[in-house]
């Protein structure tokens, strides 16, 4: 009895209610809604990194008034697992869309709204965007503008059939939602058939970013371990010879000491190989690229600056001296002098150039690390003092097609007959006195057994004019074989900041 009594109470209060409710609807003035209706030509898109991707909405707003309506175009990616790519991103307030798309590469959301202003009533139209990576083979441009360093990424059919016109992607660290900090020190590339990096190093840091979309992957900082002092000097990727595919070295060169990220045996970290029975050194910032290993134990070869010599690092990861080589050309044990530069040149075999502690001279020496005995492996030395504003060098380049080696000053180039007359001759020089050369390089471009076509061809120098600020790049087609640069070919980029490092982008696998 009492259950029943507190069920037809409810009943009466809660028709009391919807009677009070009834009766206040007078009170309130409504509005009809227009039916909106959103309509596009597609419900998914695709669209290339860097260019404008365009949607024209078609809106019937059922006879409303359009001055009564807002428009908004959103985007947001699930895919990519960067915190600041899950948040909307207001790309549009148009009716029709025109958005420039510097996104990552990847799978995105893309809504539109229509928002009534005067009843706050929103109609969606949700649709798919696929944004199609575009980074791939490119020359990339390290340099610093406004005090921000970045890195842009040249990609012209002067040296690539991937492309049929120049494009130049600008800023691409900045795709990562932040800036580089401190100033460029250097920009390197690694790849194999299953990585593909791009590394930066700054000043203060730097970070090692996937190679085909530019994505972070790690802060240096996580990689460096030792806690010893940050000063990067170098990056140099050092595969096996014979072993293109998938085996090889990245080494850093940071404060005097080498490090070594093994790609073979997935380190997690740079580490520095163990120096035994009190060996002490300072690397010098160039290496040997190529060592077939079978004699130099982990296939690495350095410059120690400290005690004029060169050093091996060994299968117990040690670093070691090189046998007895008293007797031969030279004996590489005691080169008596600071290493200036050294790569990969002509046969296989690497040139070094060395300034003696006494004298200051310079002198070219080439050495055949792929080899087990000593009067193949050291070759000769060639003499370079008489060589024309040879002291006032600051960057070089060396071909391996034929015997080409390059220096250069702020102004000039020359080439120097290392395997002939050892002189050398102007083969060069600005024509703007306002610009000054502040880098050279070769593009070499061969892997994998792959045979480049303009691979050890194309000669690339940066420049800078300090009072535009503006840093341009200046391709040229040379002679392999002698090195004689065809001034008509000159090809020019504009738009940079002060040019600190270049470097060759491998194209992404399979493409």
């Amino acid at each position: 009895m009492k259950n029943k009594l507190i069920y037809i109470a409810f009943f009466i209060g809660a028709m009391v209610c919807l009677s009070s409710c009834y009766n206040d609807n007078g009170n309130y003035d409504y509005i009809s809604l227009p039916d909106v209706k959103i309509t596009t030509d597609k419900d998914a898109y695709a669209a290339e990194q860097f260019q404008t991707l365009e949607i024209a909405a078609d809106v019937d707003l059922a006879g409303d008034s359009e001055a009564d309506y807002e428009y908004t175009w959103r985007l947001w990616s699930n895919d990519i697992k960067r915190k600041d790519y899950q948040k909307e991103k207001v790309i549009g307030n148009e009716k029709n869309l025109s958005f420039k798309v510097e996104e990552l590469a990847g799978l995105y959301t893309l809504v539109f709204t229509c928002h009534n202003k005067r009843t706050n009533v929103d109609t969606f139209k949700q649709m798919a965007l696929t944004v199609q990576g575009s980074i791939t083979e490119g020359w990339l441009v390290l340099h610093e503008k406004d005090g921000v360093t970045d890195f842009d990424l040249i990609k012209t059919p002067f040296f690539s059939s991937r492309v049929d016109k120049d494009i130049v992607l600008r800023n691409l660290y900045a795709m990562n939602g932040e800036q580089l900090e401190g100033r460029g020190v250097r920009i390197g590339s690694f790849i194999d058939y299953q990585r593909q990096y791009v590394t930066i190093m700054t000043d203060k840091g730097g970070a090692k970013l996937e190679g085909s979309t530019m994505q972070k992957i790690f802060d240096m900082s996580s990689l460096m371990t030792d806690g010893k002092p940050w000063n990067p000097q170098n990056y140099i990727w050092s595969p096996y010879k014979g072993a293109f595919s998938r085996y090889g070295y990245e080494v850093m060169v940071n404060d005097g000491r080498v490090y070594i990220y093994n790609t073979i045996w997935n380190f997690t970290s740079y580490v520095e190989p163990i120096q035994p029975d009190g060996l002490t050194y300072r690397a010098s910032k160039y290496m040997p690229r190529f060592i077939w290993g079978s004699y130099y134990g982990e296939g690495i070869v350095i410059y120690d600056d400290l005690n004029g010599r060169f050093l091996y690092v060994d299968k117990q990861f040690k670093l070691r001296t090189l046998p007895d080589a008293t007797g031969y050309p030279f004996d590489w044990n005691n080169m008596h002098g600071n290493l200036i530069y050294m790569d990969m040149g002509f046969k296989n075999h690497d040139l070094g150039l060395i300034e003696d502690w006494d004298t200051h001279k310079k002198t070219l020496y080439e050495v055949n690390f792929d080899e087990k005995k000593l009067n193949l492996a050291i070759v000769k030395q060639y003499p370079v003092g008489d060589c024309p504003e040879m002291d006032n060098a600051k960057y070089y380049a060396i071909g391996e097609r034929g015997p080409v080696f390059y220096y250069a000053t702020d102004k000039k180039i020359y080439l120097y007959d290392y395997s002939g007359t050892h002189n050398a001759k102007e083969v060069y020089a600005l024509s703007n006195a306002n610009e000054k050369i502040t880098g050279m390089k070769i593009l070499k471009a061969n892997k994998f057994g792959s045979n480049h076509p303009y691979s050890n061809k194309v000669l690339i120098l940066s420049t800078y004019n300090e009072s535009t600020k503006e840093g341009k790049v200046y391709m040229y087609y040379f002679n392999e074989s002698n090195g004689i640069i065809n001034l008509e070919s000159e090809h020019v980029f504009t738009g940079f900041g002060e040019i600190l490092d270049m470097e060759y982008n491998w194209p992404k696998i399979g493409s």
